[in-house]
């Protein structure tokens, strides 16, 4: 219930001092209800490739994102969004494979961040690892619209987390990356790699954790949920 209110509160803030029209028509939208069975709740699976690992000084490159409606991956709805930098994609294309030929026609970070405000409202915002992609999103939205991004975010590591931690095993030896997470459901491994396939990969690991750990059981929303 606290949590709930403390949302609630800070949509209120939050529209008090933004005055961007996208993010004040976001932050209007009614809030994913708590008390609600996840089931009937949508989603929005999103990852982020990134120059680098640290906000102050590396930059936001990709955005891929699929919804979750009924508890169906939505792929009619995936987007996958390069994002301009005068700053280049520099020694990180070895890792995400995005050089700085790809980047011609890319959106500017603000026109992505506005095709991803609309995809989410009224969603849960689902990522692995929530702290690193959240971190620069946050950042985004504050540098733009002048307020962090509020949402409620369910994180397919830390459901994982808990599910070893329920596990006598225990987490030792387990390994938390998305691939390792995904093979414990038998899940099969992308070869392809950009932040669509991994947001697809992340919203199929999501289904098969919640049909794993809650069955037909009635759940509300949360016992899922981290902000």
């Amino acid at each position: 219930m606290l949590a709930g209110w403390t949302y609630q509160l800070k949509q209120k803030r939050y529209l008090a001092r933004c005055q961007h029209a996208r993010m004040r028509e976001y932050l209007r939208a009614a809030a994913p209800s708590r008390k609600a069975d996840f089931r009937k709740i949508c989603y929005l699976a999103v990852d982020l490739e990134m120059t680098g690992m640290e906000v102050d000084s590396d930059h936001i490159l990709s955005i891929g994102f699929v919804p979750i409606d009924n508890m169906r991956v939505t792929l009619a709805g995936a987007r996958h969004i390069l994002v301009s930098s005068s700053l280049g994609v520099g020694q990180s294309a070895v890792i995400h494979g995005i050089h700085d030929r790809d980047m011609v026609g890319a959106s500017s970070l603000s026109e992505a961040m506005d095709c991803l405000l609309e995809a989410l409202q009224g969603r849960v915002l689902l990522l692995h690892y929530a702290a690193l992609d959240l971190a620069f999103l946050q950042e985004a939205s504050q540098r733009l619209y002048g307020v962090p991004l509020l949402a409620m975010v369910a994180d397919t590591l830390v459901l994982e987390n808990q599910r070893l931690q329920r596990n006598s095993a225990g987490q030792h030896g387990q390994g938390l990356r998305l691939s390792d997470c995904r093979r414990r459901y038998n899940l099969p491994d992308y070869h392809a790699h950009n932040a669509l396939v991994d947001a697809v990969a992340t919203a199929e690991l999501f289904l098969a954790q919640v049909a794993h750990r809650f069955g037909r059981e009635h759940a509300p929303l949360t016992r899922i949920v981290s902000g």
